[in-house]
C-alpha cells in the first residue's frame, strides 16, 4: 500500500477516535450527576475547611439536583483525605475541597500525593487573610516601628503560631525574611492555645488566622498592624496590608478550592466549575462568607490549576529559605 494512502487512512482513524473520545465526554457530561457525590475534606465538621466545603456542595445540590455526601477525613495533618481524592476515579464523583495546607505539606513530609499532577482544578472556593496583630503592651502601634524595635532588640520578640510549617509560621517566617529581623517562634498545637497566650501577653505578636483573631481585635485585646493578603481585607478596611506597610511583594494566606482527581473528563469539570463559581459571585455568598471572615475565591479551573502550581512553588521556596522543618 503506498505510503501516502496509509497516512491518510491513519490520520482519518486517529480523527475519528479523537471524535468518539469527545463524544463520550459530553455525554459524561450530560449525564452527570446520575448518582451520590463524595466530597472528601481534610478535617473535622465545623472548620473553615469543612464550612466551604459544605456551601459549595449545597451550591451543586441546588443547581444540578445531585446528592452530595461531605466525606471529613481528618488526620495526618490533612494528607489522609487528600490521598483518598487522589487515588479516586476520575469519573466526577469523588470531589475534594483542598485547602492550602495540601499545597505546602509535600515540602514539610512525605506525601504520597502531589497537588498539581494528581488533581483537577475546579474553582478557587474562599480565601482568608492573617492578620498581624500584637498585645496592646508592647510599645509599637505600626509595623514600620515593629520592624525598627526588632532590628535592634534582635530575637526579643517572640511570635506564636498554631505549629511548626502552619500557615502563620511560614507566614512569620517570611516576614522576618523580608524584613531582615530576627525573632523567636513560640509554636503552639492549633490557634486557640496560641491565641490565648498572645491575648495573655505571654508572647508579643502572632500572624494569627482571621477567623478567631477577628472579636479580639474588634473588642481592644489585639492590636492590628497589618494583613498579610495582597489586598485589604473587608473585615478591616482601615488595617493595610503588610505589602503596603513596608514590605512591597508580601503575600500570604489560606484559601479553599474545589478540584477532582486528574483526569476526570473536561465537560465534567466545565460543569461544576460553572456552578460553583457563579454560587461564589451572589452576593449572598460574599455576606456569608464575610461572617466566617472569608471572601469568595475568584478563580475559575485553568487560573486555578495556575494558582495552585505556584503556590506549591512559593511555599516550597519559603520552607527552605527559613530552613523549616516539620516537628
Amino acid at each position: 500500500m503506498p505510503f501516502e494512502v496509509t497516512r491518510r487512512r491513519f490520520l482519518h482513524q486517529a480523527g475519528a477516535l479523537a471524535l468518539f473520545g469527545a463524544a463520550d465526554t459530553v455525554q459524561a457530561a450530560d449525564a452527570w450527576p446520575s448518582r451520590p457525590i463524595r466530597m472528601l475534606v481534610s478535617y473535622p465538621a465545623g472548620g473553615a475547611n469543612d464550612l466551604v466545603a459544605r456551601a459549595v456542595s449545597a451550591a451543586i445540590e441546588k443547581q444540578l439536583g445531585a446528592n452530595i455526601v461531605v466525606d471529613n477525613r481528618s488526620g495526618a495533618a490533612g494528607a489522609i483525605a487528600a490521598e483518598v481524592a487522589a487515588k479516586a476515579a476520575p469519573d466526577g464523583y469523588t470531589l475534594y475541597m483542598m485547602s492550602s495546607a495540601q499545597v505546602l505539606a509535600p515540602s514539610l513530609r512525605k506525601v504520597t500525593y502531589d497537588p498539581v499532577r494528581d488533581f483537577t482544578a475546579i474553582a478557587l472556593s474562599a480565601r482568608s487573610s492573617y492578620i498581624l496583630a500584637v498585645h496592646p503592651s508592647v510599645p509599637f502601634r505600626t509595623m514600620a516601628e515593629l520592624i525598627a524595635y526588632a532590628k535592634d532588640n534582635p530575637g526579643k520578640l517572640n511570635y506564636a503560631s498554631s505549629g511548626v510549617g502552619a500557615g502563620p509560621h511560614l507566614a512569620t517566617e517570611l516576614f522576618a525574611l523580608m524584613a531582615d529581623v530576627k525573632l523567636t517562634h513560640v509554636p503552639y498545637r492549633g490557634d486557640t492555645p496560641a491565641l490565648t497566650d498572645l491575648l495573655g501577653g505571654q508572647v508579643q505578636m502572632s500572624f494569627m488566622s482571621m477567623a478567631p483573631a477577628v472579636p479580639h481585635v474588634k473588642a481592644g485585646a489585639l492590636r492590628p498592624l497589618a494583613v498579610a493578603s495582597a489586598r485589604r481585607s473587608l473585615i478591616f478596611p482601615d488595617v493595610p496590608t503588610v505589602a503596603e506597610a513596608g514590605l512591597p511583594g508580601y503575600d500570604v494566606g489560606s484559601w479553599w478550592g474545589l478540584v477532582a482527581p486528574a483526569g476526570t473528563p473536561s465537560g465534567i469539570i466545565q460543569r461544576a466549575e460553572s456552578v460553583v463559581v457563579s454560587f461564589l459571585r451572589e452576593p449572598s455568598t460574599a455576606a456569608r462568607f464575610l461572617e466566617l471572615a472569608l471572601e469568595p475565591g475568584e478563580l475559575g479551573a485553568e487560573a486555578f490549576q495556575r494558582y495552585i502550581a505556584t503556590e506549591k512553588d512559593k511555599l516550597a521556596d519559603i520552607v527552605q529559605r527559613a530552613g523549616i522543618q516539620a516537628e
